[in-house]
């Protein structure tokens, strides 16, 4: 099975570009989440993200992890900005595979193909020194989805409907560029690919930070284990706080950890 990981730009203390409000991180995710729905609902394809919810993740992470899972395809969202109007897509400007280029060309005519009709503008077929393009040892892309400072673009981003049109629009765009399975039948897109949900009550720096959250959880009689990941160069200590197959049981346990005052706790699919 084929794997694509979606990386929704900026995030957490980072939040891209902006205008009145509307943040481009926060576009971003809406597009990425709506995108991998789609793809794990109509193909067999695993989707795998570098965030899933507003956290600060750097470059060296995003495609550090992206060669340790040596997934089959990158795809990196954001939202442009700087007074221009339209879509456009970029790959790395060095030596690329001939793959890069052909999935970069079907992927860049569907999405346009969908999004010319409310208006949206082709600003081309691009190439440019981005870190994760150039860091990233499969093909990778980058989109630029509309200017969040262009008052036509941002009408377009601030429509929900638009934003699930343009997300299922980059999904059927990649699975024709990759050439993916259909599923006979169309699956529940919100099971994650591991078929586990993930709870999570916080994410340390210090190991001994992270042992004093899990304690104070086990008091509360609320099962914790620490585990341990990388961000770039950076060891982080997640402290897990339950693992469900089912996404309202994860829901639950996340709302009474919250209610203990641990009001960043979340549900991931990612282990």
């Amino acid at each position: 099975m084929p794997t694509i990981m979606l990386d929704p730009g900026h995030g957490g203390s980072d939040p891209g570009a902006s205008q009145r409000g509307n943040l481009e991180k926060d576009l971003n995710l809406s597009i990425a989440l709506r995108t991998r729905d789609y793809l794990r609902k109509n193909y067999d394809v695993k989707v795998s993200m570098t965030r899933t919810t507003d956290t600060t993740v750097s470059l060296a992470a995003r495609t550090n992890r992206a060669n340790r899972e040596n997934v089959d395809y990158y795809c990196s969202i954001h939202i442009n900005a700087g007074g221009g109007r339209g879509w456009e897509s970029y790959i790395y400007n060095g030596p690329v595979s001939s793959q890069t280029v052909r999935a970069q060309q079907t992927l860049h005519k569907y999405v346009m193909s969908v999004i010319s009709k409310y208006g949206a503008r082709d600003r081309g077929i691009k190439r440019a020194n981005f870190h994760v393009l150039r860091e990233t040892k499969m093909p990778a892309i980058l989109l630029e989805n509309l200017f969040v400072d262009t008052t036509a673009d941002l009408n377009l981003l601030r429509d929900k409907s638009f934003l699930n049109i343009l997300g299922d629009a980059i999904g059927e765009g990649l699975a024709r560029a990759l050439s993916l399975k259909k599923l006979a039948k169309p699956k529940d897109p919100e099971k994650p690919d591991t078929g586990m949900y993930y709870v999570i009550a916080g994410s340390f720096a210090s190991r001994k930070n992270a042992e004093t959250r899990s304690n104070m959880l086990k008091k509360n009689n609320v099962e914790a284990i620490i585990k341990t990941t990388k961000a770039g160069n950076a060891t982080r200590y997640r402290v897990q706080a339950g693992a469900f197959r089912n996404k309202k049981s994860a829901e639950q346990r996340r709302n009474f950890i919250r209610n203990l005052g641990i009001k960043d706790a979340y549900v991931t699919a990612d282990s």
